[in-house]
C-alpha cells in the first residue's frame, strides 16, 4: 500500500459493443487517488471485486456503490493505521493487499462500533468485507487459513439473496465488538456544519450543484450565505430579489404558497418558517457578497429568459421551477439536494473531514448552520 494514496469510488462511462451497437454503459470504478498529483489510478484487483461479485451478477449501479465505499473505507483505515505506525498493520505497507489478515478487518470493524454506528450499518460492514475477504481467498491473494462457510436460506423474500457467506469473523481471538441492537432505534447525528474548511466545501458543493442541478445552484446560495430554508427558498418570486448588481443582494421572504402551490395537497415542505414569528416587514435577508453567488445569479436569471422564450415556465412569478414548470416544491428541491450531495460526497472522499462529513445525518438546513458559523 502506498502511504500517499487514497482509495476512492467513481462512477465512470464505459463504451461496450452489445449485439453490434457500441452502448455507453455506467459502471462503478475504484481507484488510488496520488495525493501528489491528484491521479486516480483504477485498482485492477478492487475493481475485479466489484464486478464478479457483484455488477457481472445482474446487480444494480447502486448495489455495487455500497460495497466499493465500504471496502475503500477500510482500506483507507488501513493506510491511517500504517502512518500512525500500528505495528499490527505496518506489514501491509509492504505486502499491500496480501498481507491482509481477518484481525484487521476485525479491528475496523470495532472502530465503527465505537464510532457509534448502529447496528444494521456495522453489520453490513461486516457482510461486504466477508465477501471480499472471500474473494481474495478465491483468488489466492492472501495466505491466512481459514473455512469459508455458504448459507442457503430455507424461507427468504425477494429483498434476500439466495445464497451468502456467514461472517468469517466470529470467531474467538478475532471477533470483532457490534453494537447494540437497541441503537438502531438512535438516530444519526445530525451535522451543522462542514467544519473548519467550510468555505471551500461550501465552494465545493455549489460548484458541483452548477454542474449536475443547475436548478437550485442559486436557491443553495440563499441557503449557505444567506441561512434561508428550503421553505423560504421555493417561495421567492423574481420580484422578490432586490439586487444592486455587484453590489448587493438582498431577499424579500413572502408566503407565496396560494400563488406557487396550489396544485398541491400538502405544503408543509414549502412552509416559509420565519413567517411563522415575523411579520413581512421583518423577513428581508441579505445574501453574503462574493463572486461565487453572482456569478450563479448570472446564470440562474440566463435560464430564466431562455425557459421563458421556449415558454416552458407555467408561473412566471416564480423564481424556481420543476422538469415540467411548475414552481418547484420542496419535495423536487430535496431531491435535487440528494443528488448533489452524493456527487459532493463522492468528490470529498480524501479529505479529512470525510468520515463526519459522509457518517452522519444533514439536508439542505446545513446552509443555515454554514451561515450562522461564516457570520
Amino acid at each position: 500500500m502506498e502511504l500517499n494514496q487514497r482509495f476512492i469510488v467513481r462512477e465512470v462511462t464505459v463504451y461496450e459493443t452489445i449485439r453490434g451497437k457500441m452502448r455507453d454503459i455506467k459502471t462503478i470504478m475504484i481507484g488510488a487517488i496520488d495525493d501528489d498529483t491528484g491521479i486516480i489510478y483504477p485498482h485492477y484487483i478492487l475493481n475485479h471485486f466489484i464486478q464478479t461479485k457483484y455488477e457481472f451478477m445482474g446487480k444494480s449501479l447502486n448495489t455495487s456503490d455500497g460495497p466499493a465505499r465500504k471496502v475503500c473505507r477500510f482500506l483507507n483505515y488501513c493506510l491511517d493505521r500504517i502512518k500512525q505506525e500500528d505495528e499490527n498493520y505496518l506489514k501491509l505497507a509492504e505486502k499491500g493487499l496480501s498481507g491482509l489478515e481477518r484481525i484487521h478487518a476485525s479491528r475496523f470493524i470495532t472502530s465503527l462500533t465505537l464510532d457509534g454506528l448502529q447496528h444494521s450499518t456495522v453489520k453490513d460492514y461486516e457482510r461486504y468485507l466477508t465477501n471480499f475477504y472471500v474473494y481474495l481467498k478465491e483468488m489466492k491473494l492472501i495466505d491466512e487459513s481459514f473455512e469459508i462457510h455458504q448459507v442457503i436460506p430455507k424461507k427468504r423474500n425477494s429483498n434476500q439473496p439466495t445464497r451468502y457467506y456467514e461472517s468469517i469473523f466470529q470467531e474467538p481471538g478475532i471477533q470483532p465488538r457490534l453494537p447494540s441492537r437497541q441503537t438502531t432505534k438512535k438516530k444519526p447525528a445530525k451535522l451543522k456544519d462542514f467544519g473548519s474548511d467550510k468555505r471551500i466545501l461550501t465552494n465545493q458543493f455549489i460548484n458541483i450543484a452548477r454542474d449536475i442541478e443547475s436548478g437550485i445552484a442559486l436557491g443553495l446560495c440563499f441557503q449557505f450565505y444567506g441561512g434561508l430554508r428550503r421553505g423560504e427558498v421555493v417561495n421567492i418570486g423574481r420580484g422578490e430579489i432586490i439586487v444592486d448588481y455587484r453590489q448587493s443582494m438582498e431577499v424579500q421572504i413572502k408566503d407565496n404558497r396560494a400563488k406557487f402551490f396550489s396544485r398541491l395537497k400538502d405544503t408543509k415542505a414549502e412552509n416559509p418558517k420565519r413567517l411563522n414569528y415575523l411579520s413581512t416587514s421583518m423577513t428581508r435577508q441579505t445574501i453574503l457578497d462574493n463572486d461565487l453567488v453572482w456569478a450563479v445569479y448570472d446564470e440562474h436569471m440566463k435560464r430564466l429568459e431562455v425557459l421563458s422564450k421556449n415558454k416552458k415556465i407555467r408561473n412566471h412569478q416564480a423564481l424556481f421551477f420543476d422538469a415540467d414548470g411548475n414552481p418547484m416544491s420542496g419535495k423536487v428541491y430535496d431531491y435535487k439536494f440528494s443528488k448533489v450531495k452524493k456527487a459532493f460526497l463522492e468528490k470529498i472522499m480524501e479529505h479529512k473531514d470525510y468520515e463526519l462529513i459522509e457518517g452522519t445525518y444533514w439536508g439542505s438546513h446545513i446552509g443555515r448552520g454554514v451561515f450562522t458559523n461564516l457570520l
